[in-house]
């Protein structure tokens, strides 16, 4: 089940989309992290950041972070953004809610917007190199093998979103990924 403490923010944040959801059914471990992703996607290109530390040093991933204690994921996620980007998202729009289990670095449970406008300037908050990345160059990106499996759902223009659960096998690479629309755990 997700923290006490995060747990009602995230009900309520859920609630609020339409998909009244008890945040205990999306996780499988007591020790999952509440986190956030944001794909920002602007004229063809991706915002992404180099990550410098594990979990995936070094491939290219969307900026986010953890969930504070009382935060919403969308809370957390305009916060994270500017934070590593100095850019303030307009709109994100919650794409995916992913329950990953695996090794110490990877139990999470990641709330994953998509967003398609900003205000600010691009301003490196010390968590990596970013980049603006061409789409049409996806294949030559090093990504993490779950995010190529993630990023053509975020991409799409479905209305609804998904519940994505993956495991990950001693090796850090992805043994069970199951997409699944996120109406199916709606109470």
């Amino acid at each position: 089940m997700v923290s006490d403490i995060d747990a009602p923010a995230i009900r309520r944040f859920l609630e609020e989309i339409g998909y009244p959801v008890d945040p205990g059914r999306l996780v499988e471990r007591p020790d999952q992290l509440p986190s956030t992703l944001c794909y920002l996607v602007v004229d063809g290109r991706l915002l992404m950041l180099r990550r410098e530390k594990e979990p995936f040093a070094h491939h290219w991933t969307a900026p986010g972070g953890k969930i504070q204690p009382g935060e919403t994921p969308r809370q957390a996620i305009e916060r994270e953004v500017r934070e590593e980007t100095g850019l303030s998202i307009v709109e994100p729009k919650l794409k995916a809610i992913c329950s990953e289990t695996g090794g110490p670095d990877y139990n999470w449970l990641l709330f994953i917007f998509r967003a398609e406008t900003y205000r600010g300037r691009l301003e490196p908050g010390g968590e990596g190199e970013l980049r603006w990345l061409p789409l049409f160059e996806i294949d030559a990106w090093k990504l993490p093998s779950v995010d190529r499996r993630i990023l053509p759902l975020i991409l799409d223009d479905a209305p609804e979103p998904y519940f994505i659960r993956v495991v990950y096998d001693a090796n850090h690479d992805v043994a069970r990924f199951e997409p699944r629309p996120l109406a199916e755990y709606v109470e």
